[in-house]
């Protein structure tokens, strides 16, 4: 095997294996632990172990788009198959330096005596903004996967 066909394979299999433990462990996350979480446990810990799990999802998924984008970049692609996951990257790190801090501090105050409309009100919107930032993330790392599948096909097309 020559050098530049193992170097090729192993880009590959870091390309393909970041987007796949990424893309698997957000849909695992997202129709099963989650909704398993908020039916077994009571809310306030739910949320807890939700939160919890959200941030080894947001540095999973910040590692993930980081190695997909240089792997990518080494396999000699450019553009948005480039830019997308270092943009996905800065949403998930967003989302989990300021969204999940804020979402914390307000749920508190959505419960029992002190709860109020207001905080009602901001952790819903929290709450919605998360989910929309979580699902456009997802959805846009399944675009990646469609979008190499492509190059990889064109590739074996020029390079039989």
């Amino acid at each position: 095997m020559s050098q530049s066909i193992l170097t090729q394979t192993i880009l590959r299999s870091a390309l393909w294996t970041s987007l796949g433990a990424w893309i698997g462990s957000w849909a695992f996350f997202a129709f099963v632990v989650s909704r398993v979480t908020f039916q077994v446990l009571p809310g306030d810990v739910a949320g807890n172990l939700a939160g919890s799990l959200l941030t080894i999802l947001h540095f999973g998924g910040v590692t993930a788009a980081f190695v997909a984008a240089g792997a990518a970049a080494a396999l000699g692609r450019r553009g948005w198959v480039i830019a997308l996951p270092v943009g996905l990257a800065l949403v998930c790190l967003a989302s989990e330096l300021w969204i999940s801090p804020e979402i914390a501090a307000v749920r508190p105050s959505t419960i029992g005596a002190a709860s109020t409309v207001e905080s009602g009100e901001r952790f819903r919107f929290l709450h919605r903004l998360s989910i929309g930032l979580f699902l456009a993330v997802h959805f846009a790392s399944m675009a990646l996967i469609g979008a190499h599948a492509r190059l990889d096909a064109r590739q074996a097309r020029v390079n039989p």
